[in-house]
């Protein structure tokens, strides 16, 4: 099964987002951003934005617990729109007018990459406004839609899954998200299948 979040190179981070509900095509996908406390938290744990800033968007959501649920409700729906736009591009189809909209007008807002700052750990990355976590989604989705990867974009092939990847493969045909999980289950089921079939033959 997916984790929640498997943190991939800065250019798949928009699709890290993405995956923060997965198994959508079963009856009850899991979902992992429920309160505004969760969004702050995947956001820390993808190294997102530095941890004042977070600490600080904790206190102004306590004080003000409207505002963290407005936060969370925006977050959401971009996401939702995000993961529409990136599953139609990984079919080969054409996005939906509304979601690319909504992706369109967040990338179009969000605030400009101006200065770097020392990683952890080495090298350097984007500062992050601190009243914008979720500014490097935006890029992410922004380079990643423009970039020359985003005929990698790949969706799992089982329709219960729905987890969204770029496709690394030195020949591009990768289908799964990964083989240990919906892989395997997919071999297991044809296994069961053709065992059957042998069966019914004899």
């Amino acid at each position: 099964m997916p984790s929640a979040h498997a943190p991939g190179p800065a250019e798949a981070l928009c699709l890290d987002f993405a995956n923060t509900r997965y198994w959508r095509g079963s009856p009850d996908p899991t979902e992992t951003l429920h309160r505004p406390e969760d969004l702050l938290a995947w956001c820390e744990g993808a190294g997102l934005a530095e941890a004042p800033s977070l600490i600080a968007l904790r206190a102004a959501w306590a004080a003000r617990p409207a505002a963290g649920e407005a936060a969370l409700a925006d977050a959401l729906a971009l996401r939702e729109a995000a993961y529409a736009v990136f599953a139609a591009e990984a079919a080969g189809r054409a996005p939906p007018a509304p979601a690319l909209a909504r992706l369109g007008g967040a990338i179009a807002a969000a605030p400009p990459r101006r200065r770097l700052s020392p990683a952890p750990g080495g090298g350097y990355r984007w500062e992050v406004p601190a009243e914008q976590p979720l500014a490097p989604v935006l890029w992410s989705a922004g380079d990643l839609l423009a970039g020359p990867r985003r005929g990698r974009l790949r969706q799992c092939a089982n329709p219960r899954c729905g987890w969204l990847f770029l496709d690394d493969s030195k020949p591009g045909t990768r289908r799964w998200c990964s083989m240990a999980s919906c892989g395997n289950r997919a071999k297991a089921q044809r296994h069961y299948h053709r065992s059957r079939e042998a069966a019914a033959k004899d």
